[in-house]
């Protein structure tokens, strides 16, 4: 009886073996067959490989020696028309199995043409010759060369053209140029910083339509501002006594607010001694200048101080010195008054016209003794030009005990006159409007009683009125 526990052992003895099966036995060749061999069929594939590629290498050559002839009769494309040269694939190539003759010779032929076609060089058409026109002459600005011009082509002289209305300034006249003198001073670059320069510019700009804040200083001071808040109110501007921007742009850019001059032999012999007293005064046939400076600074409009800065290397001048001065002229046509009112609180006198607008400004002094200021209406009654002056005792009776005169003298008339060059008087006994000889002290110093301005303004209302014309003087 088996033990199931012990495994069971094969018997191969009993077991049958198999027996091998025989191999059929290899068809015998026939003679005479025209079947090729293996080795010939190799042979065969080998030649039409490397035959295949010397047609392919052919064709490649023979194309590009058809364009390179083409490229002789024909004119050469441009260098952007030319594409990059296209690598020569070979035709795909059946594998041949690996036979060691022939596939020696076939990896040979295949890096030989390799080697070729990568050596291979395109050439290159010829550069294409391009004609280049000469540009157009430009020519030059005008009195600006960057070379000198042609011989042949002598300089014309070019005019610039005019500005157009609207760059010029609406109310300033057009500055005439004066020969000779110190160069002409100009103007800082920067419009809005309003420096003493700038403001004399304004200043002068003003004098010539005959808003006049007494004298040209650069200083933007209490008559400046008088004189301002009269051209703004006469021109619809906000009142406001300075130059803003409103006020700048109504005036326009200064042009040329100063001139060159030259001092003459006439200026020198216009000079003369002061007289100490009034009975030297009027023992004297005029009144004139007492020193340069003084007859520079009335013909310029401004103060000897301000003249002085402009021309910091002149201490003395002479006959010929050459100078700068504000240009106060050409001005304006002096307009005629339909009235004239007196502004006793701003000791102003204004000029106005029918329909009671504002067409002229000047400071002016007043009485120093309230009681002795005339209010109301009043009209004109005479006008003088270059007045004399009567000096009367009971007005001046300091001076008059000092000396001991004891009757009125008359005092000849010139720009140091009492009464300066000019005199309108009123309709009120004693009482006119006036010029003066201390052009600087308007408004500062208070007169007798009458209304004196600087001569030159004073002129200009001798100019603006006629006998009849009502003046109003108001507190």
């Amino acid at each position: 009886m088996t033990d199931p526990r012990r495994p069971q052992r094969l018997d191969l003895r009993a077991a049958p073996r198999r027996k091998n099966k025989p191999k059929s036995p290899r068809k015998p060749r026939k003679a005479g067959s025209s079947e090729p061999s293996d080795a010939a069929l190799y042979w065969i594939a080998g030649f039409l490989v490397v035959l295949l590629i010397g047609v392919i290498v052919l064709c490649a050559e023979l194309n590009h020696v058809k364009a390179w002839m083409a490229s002789l009769g024909q004119p050469p494309a441009p260098p952007a028309a030319i594409s990059p040269p296209v690598a020569v694939q070979p035709a795909p190539v059946a594998p041949a199995k690996p036979q060691p003759t022939a596939d020696e010779q076939a990896r040979a032929l295949q890096a030989r043409i390799k080697t070729e076609m990568q050596q291979e060089v395109v050439r290159p058409a010829p550069k294409p010759t391009v004609v280049v026109a000469p540009p157009p002459p430009v020519a030059p600005a005008p009195g600006h060369y960057l070379s000198p011009p042609p011989p042949s082509l002598p300089p014309v002289a070019v005019t610039p053209p005019a500005p157009a209305p609207e760059t010029l300034p609406p109310v300033v006249q057009p500055a005439t140029v004066v020969p000779g003198g110190a160069p002409a001073r100009a103007l800082p670059l920067d419009p809005n910083k309003l420096d003493t320069e700038r403001i004399a510019a304004y200043q002068v700009a003003l004098e010539r339509i005959h808003f006049s804040c007494g004298f040209v200083d650069g200083d933007q001071g209490m008559r400046t501002q008088r004189m301002l808040r009269a051209y703004q109110a006469s021109h619809n501007l906000p009142v406001t006594g300075f130059l803003d921007q409103p006020t700048r742009d109504a005036i326009g850019e200064p042009g040329e607010p100063f001139l060159n001059y030259t001092v003459t032999p006439d200026d020198m012999a216009a000079l003369m001694p002061k007289p100490p007293t009034w009975r030297a005064k009027s023992q004297a046939k005029r009144l004139g200048y007492n020193e340069i400076w003084e007859e520079l600074a009335e013909k310029f409009h401004c103060t000897r101080g301000y003249l002085k800065e402009l021309n910091p290397g002149i201490t003395n001048p002479v006959a010929g010195t050459e100078l700068i001065g504000p240009k106060v002229y050409p001005a304006a046509p002096v307009p005629k008054a339909a009235s004239i009112r007196i502004l006793l609180g701003d000791t102003s006198l204004e000029a106005l016209d029918a329909d009671g607008k504002i067409v002229a400004f000047f400071p002016c002094s007043i009485a120093k003794d309230k009681n002795k200021r005339p209010h109301g209406l009043l009209t004109v009654k005479v006008v003088d030009s270059h007045p004399d002056y009567t000096f009367d005792p009971a007005l001046f009776v300091d001076a008059a005990k000092e000396e001991g005169i004891t009757h009125k003298l008359t005092i000849p008339p010139g720009p140091r006159n009492p009464v300066g060059t000019a005199w309108v008087g009123l309709s009120l006994p004693g009482y006119g409007i006036h010029g003066t000889p201390e052009p600087e002290n308007i408004s500062r110093t208070q007169s007798h009683g009458c209304f004196r301005l600087a001569n030159w303004n004073a002129e200009k209302v001798l100019k603006m009125v006629k006998i009849g014309t009502p003046v109003d003087v108001e507190p």
